[in-house]
């Protein structure tokens, strides 16, 4: 299993809204209140190791995203220059999740086999479509790409390492 990465990103900022520095964000956490006023956040490029730290000013639900102004944007030029930047939490800051739940994180490196027991190699990356996330699996016979829905991943073991998967006809010949 991957240790705690510094830093885990709960945000990905779209475009500017508006003239007094709000950007529209992805929010990428099942915790949104990670995003009331007053929280400092910190924001980078996706492979960010040091992020800058911004303070959330405001934030208000908009279309299944939220409008945020952060300390750092002050008017709309501000904010455009935080258009395909992520917004993280430090790792140590990351919730205790249910024993079901897992960060993305910790999938990379598992084992991948099928229900039957064929393996298929280990967990390479995490893929986000929008519509599901897809494991990518990288094993003796090349990639795979295996989408994270319920009629596919059985389950998800990390006190294993291991993904177990029903293979849909067709996905993996």
């Amino acid at each position: 299993m991957s240790p705690t990465p510094a830093y885990l990103a709960v945000g990905r900022i779209g475009r500017a809204h508006g003239v007094h520095g709000e950007v529209c964000v992805d929010v990428l956490t099942d915790f949104p209140e990670r995003f009331d006023p007053g929280t400092i956040l910190y924001i980078g490029p996706e492979a960010a190791v040091a992020p800058t730290p911004a303070t959330v000013e405001s934030a208000r639900p908009h279309k299944n995203r939220l409008l945020v102004r952060f300390d750092a944007a002050t008017d709309r030029t501000a904010a455009e220059r935080l258009t395909g930047l992520f917004v993280f939490i430090p790792g140590a800051e990351a919730r205790v999740l249910d024993p079901e739940g897992y960060y993305a994180y910790q999938l990379i490196g598992l084992e991948v086999v099928t229900d039957q027991g064929r393996a298929l190699g280990s967990v390479a990356g995490l893929l986000e479509t929008g519509s599901a996330d897809v494991l990518h699996v990288h094993g003796r016979d090349g990639d795979v790409l295996i989408p994270m829905i319920a009629d596919v991943v059985r389950s998800v073991d990390l006190a294993a390492g291991r993904v177990t998967i029903i293979p849909l006809p067709g996905l993996l010949d």
